[in-house]
């Protein structure tokens, strides 16, 4: 009856070393292998994800835009451009790409501004040409690369690599100023000991 019990006994507690051992390695085993198959990433929601920021971007960017305004003068300023992107956090301020303007006074003068790049504020329809900037008005002509057109002081300020040309006369000059109202022009140069260099036909 002992060597009965006994047994049993040792059979009872191989059973549970068994199962001990057999939930360790299967059990425990595979919840780590579920837990790292979920943290795996999956490539589908990384492309939605991807997709997702483009599509961020893209919302930003405005295709063929064109602005129109009027001042207090009678002027009518009116400025176009191949794609446009407005700046995050600064709704009034946006980024011009392949820009074409023109000033049209009442007198029906216009002034055209072409060049690669423009901040444009929608505010006071300040802007600032970048890159490949050319201005004509009449028979002038005035290639630079940076150009703040500020309609609150109603002027132009061009600046470097600045070339004046007209019928008459070609002018290398640090900087140029035209008054937008009276069309009067400033030529400058930033060192005043360096002096503008004039070629005239007479």
């Amino acid at each position: 009856m002992l060597k009965k019990s006994i047994l049993q006994l040792i059979l009872l507690v191989l059973l549970l070393v068994l199962s001990a051992f057999f939930y360790q390695k299967y059990m425990i085993s595979n919840n780590n292998n579920e837990k790292l198959i979920e943290k795996k990433i999956d490539p589908a929601k990384t492309d939605e994800k991807i997709i997702s920021e483009e599509n961020k971007e893209v919302k930003n960017v405005i295709e063929n835009l064109r602005y129109t305004s009027n001042d207090l003068f009678g002027n009518t300023y009116i400025i176009n451009a191949q794609s446009a992107q407005v700046e995050e956090g600064k709704v009034n301020q946006v980024r011009l790409y392949d820009v074409i303007a023109k000033i049209i006074q009442k007198n029906d003068d216009i002034i055209y501004i072409n060049s690669n790049f423009a901040d444009y504020n929608k505010v006071n329809n300040n802007t600032i040409f970048k890159e490949n900037v050319n201005v004509k008005y009449g028979d002038q002509s005035i290639d630079a690369d940076f150009i703040n057109l500020n309609f609150s002081k109603n002027l132009i300020k061009i600046e470097e690599n600045v070339y004046y040309e007209n019928n008459n006369a070609k002018v290398n000059a640090d900087k140029i100023e035209i008054d937008i109202e009276t069309k009067k022009l400033k030529i400058s140069m930033k060192n005043l000991e360096d002096k503008v260099k004039i070629f005239a036909n007479y």
